[in-house]
Formats: C-alpha cells, structure tokens, sequence
C-alpha cells in the first residue's frame, strides 16, 4: 500500500499524485482523463481507463461430445457471466439437445429466443442491466420461498398433495432469479465499481454476501420440494416461515442483538429435531441451518 499527501492548489482545489510507475503500465500521459468512482463505503476507485464491458455476445459450438446436461450447464454459465447474446451452434441437427437447450434459454429472466434454425439458436437479453436492482431481486426471492411455505402449510391442513406441482413451479421460478442474482452482481463486479442503486451493498464483501445469501436460499427451496415430496406432520411450517422472514429481514436492518436471538433459537431448535425420523425431519433441520448460514453472512455484513 502506498500513501500520498493531500496537496492545495490554486484557490479550491485539492490534488493527489499518481504513481509514475502505474501511469506508464497504463499508458497514460498529461492531460489524459480517467474516471474517477466513489464507492458507497467512501473509498474512491481511480480507473486507467473506461471500464472494458463483458462482450456483447458468446458462441458456444455444441456437439455430441457434450451430454444435454453439459450444454445447458455452458449456457447457463454464459449467461450468468454477463453476455446478452447467446448464439448456440450445433456440429449437426441434434433435437433432443434442442428441445432442452431452448427450454433452458426460455428460462433465462429477460432472455428471449430470437432465430431458431436446425443447428442454430440465439438468445437476447432484453433486460436494461442499469435497471436491475438488487433489493427488489432479494424481495422477489423472499415472496418465492414465502409462497412455497403458504402451499405447503395448506398441504399440511387438507392433507392433499394437489399443490406439489405448484411448489414445483415456484422452485424454478427462484432458480430463474437464483441466476439473476449472479448475473446482476458479475454486472457490478465488470464494472470495477460497487455503485448500485439499492443500497445494500456498501463494500465488496456485501457482493460476496448476497451472493451466499441467495445460494442459501435456493437451497432452502429445494429442501421445501422435499419436504413436499416426503412429507411429515411434526414438521413446523409456521415457525419456518416466521425464522425465515424476520432473519430475511436483517439483511437491510443488519441488527446485531436481533440477529444474536435469532441464532440462538435456531441452534436450540436444530438441537431438538429428530432428523433420522424421516426424509422431511432431515429437511427440515437443513433448513434451519441454512438460516443459520445466512445468519452469520449478515453479521459478517453488518461489521462494515
């Protein structure tokens, strides 16, 4: 780390200098412009040059060497990393690849295909990346989960499995939003800047956070399929939902004391279930762990 004084020049105005040896790395010269960020945690990011943004589009050549599976993974990945256009070729008309590759690009918020030819698809993003905010994302995601313990409450009372596919739907709803995240935060991280409009993040590490977060999450939505799948009458879906709301809660009230009693009742609460009982007893706990998880992301969060 290097240290410079704060020089006074002229009747208002405060200058710093700049290391001669990153000036010439940069080939810059008196008179260049740079941008200048000031970041939410009031550090200030001095760039050499405009940000470089993530290439606009991605080929990937699908052949039979790669498994469906594999080929949904890349383009997955893609798309997560930031490119808007997604242009996917085959070695060969191959439509069993097809029908799950368009599927999976359907499935991608905002993406939309736009040519669907015998050994080429492609994909659009039509989102304003600008406009995607990281608050309203994790809301999205809270109303997710919240519905899926609503649908399984009621399968507890009327005892019926009718709303499993329902529960199914909204777990890939929060796998959709899931990537949207990832996508969002790769955004800002391109940009070598943390200025983002919905003040959560106030340095780094609050990336990293919501990004755990979100796994956590969505694996929480996972264990609520299986549950759903298996399911079992000592299962608590009330004290979930509550645990679950006012721990999701903290990620903007970053209260200390509040987070400290949530802890505690979780970890008496895990001790207490019998998770060999059964498939959903074991769900059950993962649960309440992973609310732990997310628990101690936030106080990591809250130190900044």
């Amino acid at each position: 780390m290097e240290f410079r004084k704060i020089q006074f020049t002229g009747r208002s105005s405060y200058i710093i200098s700049l290391p001669k040896k990153w000036i010439k790395e940069n080939n810059l010269k008196q008179g260049d412009v740079v941008p200048l960020v000031i970041n939410p945690d009031g550090s200030i990011t001095i760039l050499p040059k405009e940000p470089k943004e993530i290439s606009e589009k991605k080929e990937l050549m699908i052949s039979e060497e790669y498994s469906p599976d594999m080929a949904i993974r890349l383009i997955i990945s893609a798309y997560i990393q930031g490119y808007d256009v997604l242009e996917i070729k085959f070695t060969k008309e191959l439509p069993h690849y097809k029908v799950k590759i368009r599927k999976v690009i359907q499935s991608l918020p905002g993406v939309e295909i736009i040519l669907d030819e015998p050994t080429r698809i492609v994909g659009k993003s039509l989102l304003a990346d600008e406009e995607i905010n990281l608050r309203e994302i994790l809301e999205r995601i809270n109303s997710i989960i919240v519905s899926m313990l609503e649908d399984l409450y009621f399968m507890k009372k009327s005892q019926t499995k009718e709303l499993i596919r329902d529960i199914n739907d909204l777990e890939n709803e929060l796998d959709r939003f899931y990537f949207l995240t990832i996508r969002a935060v790769n955004k800002i991280l391109s940009k070598r800047s943390l200025i983002e409009e919905s003040g959560i993040v106030r340095r780094s590490f609050d990336l990293i956070g919501i990004l755990f977060i979100v796994r956590n999450i969505e694996r929480i939505g996972d264990h609520i399929i299986r549950i759903a799948e298996n399911f079992d009458d000592d299962i608590e879906i009330e004290y979930i939902r509550k645990m679950y709301t006012e721990m999701l809660s903290q990620i903007t009230k970053r209260d200390l004391k509040k987070i400290d009693t949530l802890m505690l009742a979780l970890k008496e609460k895990i001790r207490q279930i019998d998770y060999k009982k059964s498939i959903a007893m074991d769900s059950y706990r993962r649960i309440l762990e992973y609310l732990e998880n997310i628990g101690e992301t936030i106080i990591n969060m809250a130190l900044s």
